[in-house]
């Protein structure tokens, strides 16, 4: 056995632990990058998928009121008229509520757009309460709804002819700004929205199911579920 030999012991220099630190920090830093981009990517997928679905969601509720929609004439009103009303932010029409809604029988809704204080841009309201009143002593249930926030442009857009005559000619149909004192329930209605921070959302654009007072003015026809002959509300 060799006694005068001396064992080197081994081990890493200072120089090459530090090396080894910055190594492992670039790779550290590298890795909370790709982490934190990844983490910034689910989030903006997951806030366009909600925008999405909010957009989906309100758009079939206004396609599936307005395309149920029904001409009457509201003569019980202080003021009579027609049932369906349309401005440029505003529109009233008359439907009929879902068989699993509490509000049965049809219903007047009016959408509306509304500034507020609480937050930037304005609301989309849907005022929904009964289109015949039940008794002279029971108050109408009236209800408020805000569908939607952050608003910052809305306009209804009205397709029609300007003539009530039974004989209509396919020129006199264009877009109205505006749908008052008629007899008859336009051919289409357009909505486009736009939202506070320079979203808009694709045009919808609504066919109205029952069209005029009779088959002569607009080629609608009654529509016996909801209790309407010729335009008029008869109880079935």
């Amino acid at each position: 056995m060799m006694t005068g030999m001396k064992f080197k012991k081994q081990g890493f220099t200072l120089l090459e632990v530090l090396l080894g630190m910055s190594i492992m920090s670039v790779m550290m830093l590298l890795l909370f990058a790709s982490l934190r981009i990844c983490v910034q990517n689910w989030n903006a997928g997951e806030k366009k998928i909600a925008q999405v679905s909010q957009a989906a969601i309100i758009q079939n509720f206004l396609q599936s009121k307005l395309h149920a929609a029904v001409p009457l004439d509201a003569d019980f009103l202080e003021e009579p008229q027609f049932s369906f009303q349309g401005e440029k932010e505003q529109i009233q029409f008359v439907a009929a509520m879902p068989a699993s809604a509490s509000r049965l029988g049809l219903q007047l809704f009016k959408l509306s757009k509304k500034k507020t204080a609480r937050e930037e841009g304005s609301e989309l309201l849907v005022d929904i309460r009964p289109f015949f009143p039940q008794s002279e002593s029971e108050q109408w249930d009236v209800e408020q709804v805000v569908i939607l926030t952050k608003i910052h442009s809305i306009r209804f857009a009205y397709f029609g002819s300007d003539n009530d005559n039974a004989i209509v000619d396919s020129d006199d149909y264009v877009w109205h700004d505006e749908w008052h004192d008629r007899r008859s329930l336009p051919s289409l209605v357009s909505i486009d929205i736009e939202l506070v921070g320079g979203e808009i959302w694709p045009q919808l654009v609504v066919a109205l199911k029952v069209n005029g007072s009779s088959e002569g003015s607009g080629g609608g026809k009654s529509d016996p579920s909801f209790g309407i002959v010729d335009g008029k509300f008869v109880s079935i």
